[in-house]
């Protein structure tokens, strides 16, 4: 703590910041929606899974080995730019005719890569053990995940840190911060899920 690079002052100085406030709001908002996604995405692949169709059973299976395989930072990549593969969607439909740079917005990448990257994840907790500890799981490991959505220049907690970084150049003290509030986030999940568990073990 008397380290003279850590900068504690800058440290407290920038945890309330609103630009660092901004970014845990987000950052919270993409895990609930990332979050809700993976778990309904999981829920489906193991029905499918379970269905006794092959041809179900077989696309859930494929579903769950790639994009369980594929780092997620290299599937957020790709869908950040789907518009360089599909620039005019057209769904087969004549006349219809969407601007693939204009509907996958940074936003919408990071949705939809950690979603089905999460929802790999969320097939392969789904089966056997306790509902809860699975939802826990996947709750605090997409909210670290979320970090990833820095790269497609998101103002989640760390790029909102990384921006900042840029203007300032207070890299450690900065990066306390955000490891702080990854702290707080992740704890405050756990906790609400042990007394999930409590509450339904006193039920």
């Amino acid at each position: 703590m008397r380290n003279e690079n850590l900068l504690p002052g800058a440290v407290v100085g920038y945890l309330l910041h609103p630009d660092v406030l901004a970014g845990v709001w987000l950052t919270i908002r993409l895990t609930v929606l990332v979050f809700a996604a993976a778990w309904a995405i999981g829920l489906v692949t193991i029905w499918m899974e379970r269905s006794g169709n092959p041809l179900l059973g077989g696309i859930a299976a494929a579903y769950v080995w790639v994009f369980g395989s594929i780092p997620v930072l290299v599937q957020l990549l790709l869908w950040s730019n789907v518009a360089l593969i599909f620039p005019d969607i057209t769904f087969g439909i004549p006349g219809v005719h969407i601007d693939a740079v204009r509907l996958v917005t940074p936003v919408y990448a990071a949705i939809a890569g950690l979603g089905l990257a999460m929802g790999a994840y969320a097939a392969k907790a789904h089966p056997g053990g306790d509902r809860l500890t699975a939802l826990g799981d996947l709750l605090v490991t997409t909210l670290q995940m979320t970090s990833l959505v820095s790269v497609l220049s998101i103002t989640d907690l760390l790029g909102v840190v990384q921006a900042l970084e840029e203007r300032n150049h207070l890299i450690i003290p900065l990066l306390v911060v955000a490891a702080i509030w990854y702290l707080v986030l992740v704890t405050t999940a756990r906790g609400a899920i042990r007394l999930a568990r409590f509450a339904r073990m006193k039920g």
